[in-house]
Parts: structure tokens; C-alpha cells; sequence
């Protein structure tokens, strides 16, 4: 699994015993750590709480949640993740076996028993954090065949007489496809047009003025004054940490 130069993996643990919930997080984050993988976890005690931070705009890669809680329980949960168009991977974990059958309901990727051992716990992340690559992954036409090119390492596209240049920050690579098909390709919501010919990773920008936007890298970019209003609103729209 090769995920360098990859943003950070977001993580959400769900869980409304306290030790049970700093427990998993700090294994986690030793797993995650030894693996190399970077990542940001947050904890939260209830569904409810994970919910109102998720529809405030918080977006995560990974779900650990604990099945038997107060309230709203973690199969409950994640059938509402689910219900929401919410497709991260969902790892169950809980003193109940009986409810591991109940996993397929949401396509859960794991379901791992209390108390957690864990080499099940690292196989369940890595296992979630392969497949997170394999699915963001494209697979563009390139001089030397199938290039796959992770979206996120994506700084901006821009089009070019035989397709379309990707930045990568510090490596661009060209590819053989119209700059609308790539737009098509890409995560909904993550990227937008600054002008006809340049599509921008919202991620890596860092300032928006009158015709002009600033990556994080400190590069400064065009942006037509028909586009400024559209593209204003879809940076404001995007979610930040």
C-alpha cells in the first residue's frame, strides 16, 4: 500500500465508554504511525455528536464505531451514514459477537470483538486504508500507458494542446484526455474551474482575490472574471478542518 504524499486519512471514533474510546484511539494512531500513514482522528461519545459534526461539513475517511451505545446504537448509525450517501469504510467494534452478523446490512468492512486485540485492529485499518486508495485512484493515459494518479496529490489541471498538464507539485504529468473528461473524473465538490482551461484542487488554495487565487505553495493563478462569483462560492462551500 503505497499512500505517501497523500493528505492526511481522517478517522472518526464513535464510542460513549471513555477508556473504550481513548483506547482505540491510541492504538490506532501507534498502528497508523508504525505504518507511516498520516492521519487526523476524532472522538466522539454519541451518535448524535458525530452526526452534527458530519452534517456541519466534518467528512471522514474511516468509522470506528461501537455498536452497543446509548441512544442511537452503532448499527443504527451507521444505517444512517449510509442513508446520507456517506460510502467511508465502517469498522464495528463491540463485547457482542451476536451483532457482527448484522455488518453486511451496511457493508461494514470489519467487525472486531472487545476486548480488541491489535493485530485484528491493524489488519481492519490497513485493510480500510488500501482500499481508500485503490478507490480514489485514476487512471489516466499517459506517454508510458495507464498512469494512476491519486486526486488529492493534484495541485491543478490545466489544458494543453494534446489533453491536459497535471501539477503534482513539483512533477507535472501530461495526459492524453480532455480537460472536461478529468473534471468528470474527479471528487465531486474537491475541484474548480478557474478559468476554461485551468481546474484547481480547492485543498491547495489559499487565498481567493479579484481575478487572481494562491495555492498553499505560495503559486498564484489566474481566475476569469466570469468564473470569480461561481468559483468564490464553491471555495467557500468547501469543507475545512
Amino acid at each position: 500500500m503505497d499512500i505517501s504524499g497523500c493528505p492526511p486519512l481522517r478517522l472518526a471514533i464513535c464510542d460513549d465508554e471513555p477508556m473504550d474510546c481513548a483506547l482505540v484511539a491510541q492504538m490506532s494512531r501507534e498502528i497508523l504511525g508504525a505504518e507511516g500513514v498520516e492521519a487526523e482522528l476524532s472522538a466522539y461519545p454519541s451518535a448524535a455528536e458525530l452526526l452534527r459534526a458530519i452534517r456541519a461539513g466534518r467528512a471522514f475517511h474511516i468509522f470506528l464505531l461501537d455498536v452497543m451505545m446509548e441512544g442511537m446504537d452503532g448499527m443504527e448509525l451507521a444505517a444512517a451514514l449510509r442513508a446520507g450517501h456517506e460510502d467511508a469504510a465502517i469498522i464495528f467494534i463491540s463485547s457482542n459477537r451476536e451483532m457482527a452478523l448484522r455488518g453486511y446490512e451496511v457493508a461494514a468492512a470489519r467487525y472486531l470483538a472487545k476486548p480488541l486485540d491489535r493485530e485484528k485492529l491493524r489488519e481492519a485499518l490497513l485493510y480500510c486504508c488500501a482500499a481508500h486508495a485503490r478507490r480514489r485512484a485514476l487512471a489516466l493515459p499517459t506517454a508510458d500507458g495507464q498512469t494512476r494518479v491519486d486526486p488529492s496529490a493534484i495541485l491543478y489541471v490545466e489544458a494543453w494542446e494534446r489533453g491536459v498538464r497535471l501539477d503534482l507539485g513539483g512533477e507535472k504529468l501530461e495526459a492524453k484526455i480532455p480537460i472536461s473528461q478529468i473534471a468528470a473524473m474527479l471528487p465531486e465538490g474537491q475541484f474548480a474551474y478557474c478559468h476554461r482551461t485551468l481546474l484547481v484542487n480547492l485543498a491547495c488554495v489559499r487565498h481567493v482575490r479579484y481575478c487572481e487565487l494562491e495555492l498553499k505553495n505560495g503559486e498564484r493563478l489566474p481566475i476569469s472574471k466570469y468564473r470569480l462569483a461561481q468559483f468564490k462560492s464553491e471555495f467557500l462551500k468547501y469543507p475545512r478542518d
